[in-house]
């Protein structure tokens, strides 16, 4: 390759790793991302940085984890001597493109990017069924007017299957009837409940507090609405989950049908991901927000519809851990540039292209500002910070005097994760071995101080509510 390519960053919102069919899943069909795969190499041991949308999408645009950029949830703000991945890439000599969402609270894409569309109100969380054609027109447009004298990059941010929330939302305020009552659809054209739909109790404070309690911290509203749901309820919202997949797969079709039209597709690399997933039912969850596989796992393909650029093709890689920080050094690497210091990610591209090379042997996850999990080959160890007594707004870590409750995993046994082993002593050694890593991870992070007053009010108030539970814990 004499020249450097053009780079497509295709990313979708709230999108499971296994809602694929090219992943063996039954009931949907993503003929298009399939065709990414054929074309290219998918790591299913992939994972995001946090499973949220602002936090997730703060490490594509940085190459650091949540914890760093001041994004460790939705309301955070990007800390503003940051260099995002826009910025440095029209330093090395690259057009860089935005397309659809973004949602890196703190930082003004329109400054970073040249943007082909945002809307006219910048795309929030909902309405894929607007912005999501757009976008795909926006790109059309760009694509087909591209003289193709300079390399460009281009990241195209769609909102499906993420309007899986809205549908959630209708039940906020009114009882609706499954969809057998309603004669919407019959029960055998629905897919089953997951496997794990019971799960073990024994789950750490701040995922009760976020999540279970009747005044859970996030989106109590739909949980109160949702408590009598029936299984075809919970089947139902699978199976509109799916559909929002193949939205977005079609969008994703439309825009690979153009790169083979106009010529381009010999010479633009394709990174496909997702910020996150979506637990559609396991562990009796909804939305993300949590550390369980189906909330933190995501797609991850690399791909060349062409010839010109070496990538191994229709090949899964179940080895390597994929991280949402590797976004950014992999385009970097692509693009000839070199990335900032301090960078948490490392480039995939040896690996797409077939070569071995070191590589890290665990992901590191954080969620809802204390969360933490590490995911090793076997185990998946889950735990979380207490808050402190008096909060400094210094992202907490790495203190292991301060962990809470813990749960681990064994991801051969229990892929479905609903026996918690952490209790159990013939695995204490498992579990230092997880802590020596997730301590060690964190001991090479570059936290500060929360200075924005948005996340600052939200770790406030979220660090009352479970310091309260903490002393009813303290008690028992």
């Amino acid at each position: 390759m004499n020249k450097r390519p053009n780079i497509l960053f295709i990313n979708t919102d709230q999108h499971s790793w296994d809602a694929l069919s090219a992943h063996g899943n039954p009931y949907l069909r993503t003929p298009n991302i399939d065709a990414l795969h054929r074309n290219g190499i998918s790591f299913r041991q992939s994972y995001c940085t946090d499973s949220v949308c602002a936090a997730a999408r703060s490490s594509w645009a940085t190459g650091l984890y949540t914890s760093e950029t001041g994004v460790p949830f939705n309301g955070g703000h990007l800390h503003p001597e940051i260099s995002d991945i826009g910025q440095v890439l029209n330093a090395g000599g690259y057009s860089a493109f935005h397309c659809g969402k973004w949602h890196v609270p703190g930082r003004n894409v329109r400054e970073s990017f040249q943007v082909l569309y945002y809307g006219r109100r910048n795309i929030g969380a909902g309405g894929a069924a607007y912005y999501d054609s757009a976008s795909t027109h926006a790109v059309a447009d760009f694509l087909t007017n591209y003289d193709g004298t300079e390399p460009f990059y281009l990241q195209i941010g769609y909102v499906d299957p993420h309007d899986v929330c809205e549908y959630l939302h209708n039940h906020e305020e009114k009882r609706i009837p499954n969809p057998v009552e309603q004669g919407i659809v019959s029960a055998d054209a629905l897919p089953p409940l997951p496997e794990n739909f019971d799960y073990d109790a024994r789950e750490t404070v701040l995922h009760r507090v976020c999540r279970r309690v009747d005044d859970a911290l996030i989106h109590a509203a739909i949980l109160k609405g949702i408590r009598d749901w029936d299984e075809l309820h919970w089947r139902y919202l699978r199976w509109n989950y799916y559909r929002f997949i193949e939205k977005v797969d079609a969008e994703i079709g439309r825009v690979l049908a153009l790169l083979r039209e106009t010529s381009l597709h010999h010479k633009t690399l394709i990174i496909f991901s997702a910020d996150h997933g979506e637990a559609c039912g396991s562990h009796q969850m909804f939305q993300k927000f949590t550390l369980y596989e189906e909330s933190v796992r995501v797609p991850f393909i690399v791909a060349c519809l062409g010839d010109e650029i070496p990538v191994e093709k229709g090949r899964f890689d179940d080895t390597h851990f994929v991280s949402g920080v590797d976004v950014f050094p992999t385009v970097c690497d692509y693009a000839g540039i070199d990335v900032p210091e301090r960078l948490q990610g490392t480039s995939v591209r040896p690996l797409a292209e077939g070569r071995d090379v070191p590589w890290r042997d665990y992901a590191y996850i954080e969620s809802n500002y204390w969360g933490r999990a590490i995911v090793t080959e076997q185990y998946k160890y889950i735990t979380e910070y207490k808050p402190k007594a008096v909060e400094d707004f210094l992202p907490p870590g790495p203190d292991a005097a301060q962990f809470g409750l813990a749960q681990l995993f064994d991801r051969h046994g229990d892929p479905g994760e609903t026996r918690n082993l952490a209790e159990d002593e013939a695995y204490d050694e498992v579990i230092k071995m997880c802590q020596d890593k997730l301590l060690t991870q964190e001991a090479g992070l570059h936290r500060q101080e929360m200075v924005h007053p948005s996340p600052k009010r939200i770790i406030s108030n979220w660090g009352d509510r479970l310091r309260s539970y903490w002393r009813i814990m303290d008690r028992i």
